[in-house]
């Protein structure tokens, strides 16, 4: 695979941050996205220390911030002219009661399910200019473990809880993947592929962050033992990214063993439209691309 541009969210630590070297050392260009700006910068030396490559870009934004994120959008396409890969990777699981960001969405939500949706639909102009552009989504297995979601009650504002909110999340990235692949043949963008990975049980930072409840923080460090490596949990991100076996395929669903199916008890065609119109809607103020 030749030199490619390639940005990921989430690449300071964890998953994020080991694709990100892997993919450096294959030779590529990428963009590290943190939100913080000295963790973020020292991501970005340590990594160029680690792989000798001098093609280590870094963005930054809050990704509980639409507007934000809109403004790295914007920054990226000021500075680069195409993008060959997206990969939304950035994820967190905050507490076991319903909090919103500054614009009024579900944290957790925001973070894992609406930000990508609004970074993938803003980046599909450089995407298409690719000629093969990917978008890759981390999901996890955890997207058959929050139950059934409600289709009135998108935010579960009404059925909140630290585990179904998670696993909500995590559902939402397949539906909306898999809606950009409709879309996309819609408005007539051709060249960019969607499809999502899942990490296994990977250590990463992941179960550190938000005001986990204590039943589940006991539950963690007894499980985090009987984890895999962040070097097993990134291959799923680097095969889709790099793999010619991923050329001019969508909706598919890769794991540490390798291509697996997708749970879809809840899943139906209006289900999957309820929640692309609803994401469509709340980010409609920052769509203008």
């Amino acid at each position: 695979m030749e030199d490619k541009i390639m940005l990921i969210t989430g690449a300071t630590s964890g998953i994020g941050k080991e694709a990100a070297k892997e993919l450096a050392k294959q030779g590529h260009t990428i963009i590290v996205h943190g939100r913080n700006k000295g963790k973020t910068e020292a991501a970005v030396q340590e990594l160029k220390e680690e792989t000798g490559s001098d093609k280590i870009d870094l963005l930054l934004a809050n990704l509980e911030s639409f507007a934000d994120i809109k403004r790295m959008a914007d920054e990226f396409k000021e500075k680069y002219g195409h993008l060959d890969v997206l990969i939304n990777n950035a994820g967190n699981q905050y507490g076991s009661t319903w909090e919103a960001t500054a614009e009024g969405h579900e944290k957790t939500i925001m973070v894992n399910a609406f930000a990508p949706f609004l970074l993938t639909y803003l980046l599909l102009e450089p995407l298409s200019k690719s000629g093969e552009g990917r978008v890759i989504t981390v999901s996890s297995a955890s997207h058959d473990q929050g139950g059934a979601p409600f289709m009135d009650d998108i935010e579960l504002k009404e059925h909140y809880s630290y585990g179904k909110v998670y696993g909500v999340s995590k559902l939402y990235d397949i539906w909306i993947m898999r809606h950009f692949v409709k879309y996309c043949e819609e408005i007539g963008i051709q060249g960019i592929t969607f499809n999502c990975v899942h990490p296994g049980s990977a250590r990463t930072n992941l179960g550190n962050t938000g005001n986990r409840p204590l039943p589940m923080k006991i539950l963690f460090f007894l499980w985090r033992p009987m984890m895999t490596s962040v070097e097993k949990g990134a291959a799923p991100t680097i095969f889709a990214a790099t793999s010619d076996e991923m050329k001019n395929k969508n909706d598919f669903y890769i794991g540490p063993k390798g291509f697996e199916k997708a749970a879809e008890r809840y899943y139906t065609e209006a289900n999957e439209k309820i929640l692309w119109d609803y994401c469509m809607k709340i980010a409609e103020p920052y769509m203008n691309v």
